[in-house]
């Protein structure tokens, strides 16, 4: 941990818990960090439908970051407020003395497939309440499956998004809430109403009485435990992050390349899409703005899938060089995880469009390949974001993201001009940022590279071949 000297009297503490890390950072009235710290925290992949966390070990993670934080804190400087961000459709059951019954469901376990294969004939409906088309990744066939299969469930059974669990336990008060973020992507969720539907409850068969209160992103939802700090924002961590890289700009997109991918703007109103994700950005008592996103399952994700599946030593050492090198990739129909936006089916399997031909003949074109899937899919979404307004840039953050070569690759397909921060933050940022009032600037504080679009005929040809071939396989699937 690192702490550097500020004038500034009042900071601002972000609570980032994310899939494979728990963080918190503390920023000054500037933006600028002051210190932080991080605590890794275990996934567990029981078989390709079920992955799994522990609850104690999770809140665990985030009492550990925010002590160390707290005890390294210069004299002159007061902790004003703290927002805590979460990864999003991950839930769990627990009861009302706060003990968990279950484990935590990742948002990555999809064990309630066939469930929502049934409701496919209702999904126009689920998405016009839940603004989410049917997935197994939203938290609500979840539910309904540790609802069903936890023991002792009774009356004192909670069924919550992992949020809800920490909140308890992390403050003076023990509130059983949810923010709106969080709470949507339950897809049990109203979002014209901005409280839970009991006509979405009824169909994934979740009772609403076992659900915790919605309340808005920016909230009083109370002090800290032992540290007295006001807890003034909760939010997705994606919704943090666009925050933390745009601010409000409904022009610029921020494509997060982590274990999965994410695509989102903000939107200057609600309108729903049959295709694409429509969020909730922020929400306050007196107002809330939206946000349209898209998903796609298969991205760092994918890399592991590859590996596991071919051997592929250090795909992280060699992937920058070959990036550069490989001239021909192969073409890979990334369904790793499933196929996220816009198509949306859970039934076809990953495979390499090109393998057993010549056209492949080691393992950097195979690697290749998988990043461009990613790229492609991205790029698929990107056109359906500008047929409703045009964007002038792309922000890229998640790990991903450091390799030049795909920074360029984004570049030149999308023909928009992409800027990489530095900040490695963007999660922490955008929760701070919320929970000090959206101050302006603070996205300003990182230096930034700049990936110009170029020409790349090959590029784009691959990316036809590959729209070919998915349209012809779902057509067929």
């Amino acid at each position: 941990m690192t702490t550097t000297q500020s004038t500034h009297m009042d900071c601002y503490l972000a609570i980032d818990q994310g899939t494979h890390a728990s963080r918190a950072i503390l920023f000054d009235k500037s933006g600028d960090v002051l210190s932080g710290a991080v605590c890794d925290i275990t996934l567990q992949r029981i078989n390709a439908q079920r992955v799994e966390q522990d609850a104690t070990e999770i809140l665990a993670s985030v009492r550990q970051v925010v002590a160390e934080v707290v005890a390294d804190i210069d004299a002159d400087l007061q902790i004003k407020a703290c927002g805590i961000a979460t990864q999003r459709s991950t839930i769990l059951a627990w009861n009302s003395a706060g003990e968990a019954c279950s484990t935590v469901l990742s948002w990555q376990d999809v064990r309630g497939s066939d469930f929502v294969d049934a409701l496919r004939p209702q999904q126009q409906m689920i998405q016009q309440i839940s603004g989410l088309p049917l997935s197994p990744h939203y938290g609500a066939s979840k539910l309904r499956w540790l609802q069903q299969h936890v023991s002792g469930a009774d009356a004192h059974l909670r069924l919550s998004p992992l949020v809800s669990y920490l909140l308890y336990h992390v403050l003076e008060t023990k509130p059983y809430v949810v923010d709106h973020c969080n709470a949507q992507r339950t897809q049990l969720f109203d979002l014209n109403q901005l409280h839970w539907s009991d006509a979405l409850c009824a169909k994934f068969g979740v009772s609403s009485k076992q659900l915790p209160l919605c309340v808005p992103v920016r909230y009083a939802y109370g002090n800290l435990e032992q540290h007295g700090i006001a807890v003034t924002t909760v939010t997705g961590d994606q919704n943090a992050a666009l925050c933390g890289m745009t601010a409000t700009q409904t022009d610029v997109a921020l494509v997060n390349l982590g274990t999965g991918a994410f695509v989102l703007r903000h939107m200057r109103d609600y309108r729903v899409s049959q295709q694409q994700l429509t969020g909730i950005a922020v929400s306050s008592a007196y107002e809330v703005s939206y946000v349209r996103e898209a998903t796609i399952n298969g991205a760092g994700s994918a890399l592991v899938w590859l590996a596991e599946r071919f051997g592929i030593a250090e795909i992280e050492q060699q992937l920058p060089a070959w990036l550069k090198n490989i001239k021909t990739p192969a073409l890979f129909f990334n369904s790793v995880g499933g196929l996220g936006s816009p198509w949306w089916r859970t039934d076809i399997d990953p495979h390499f469009i090109d393998e057993g031909t010549n056209a492949v003949s080691d393992d950097g074109a195979y690697v290749v390949g998988v990043i461009e899937s990613i790229l492609f899919m991205v790029q698929s979404n990107l056109v359906l974001m500008q047929s409703e307004s045009a964007l002038s840039l792309l922000r890229v953050s998640g790990g991903l993201s450091k390799l030049d070569g795909l920074c360029q690759r984004l570049a030149d397909l999308s023909g928009l001009c992409v800027t990489r921060s530095d900040d490695s933050e963007a999660t922490a940022r955008g929760a701070a940022w919320l929970a000090a009032g959206c101050p302006h600037g603070w996205q300003q504080h990182a230096e930034i590279t700049l990936f110009r679009p170029q020409a790349d005929a090959a590029l784009q040809q691959r990316y036809l071949r590959f729209l070919d071939y998915l349209e012809r396989c779902l057509a067929h699937a």
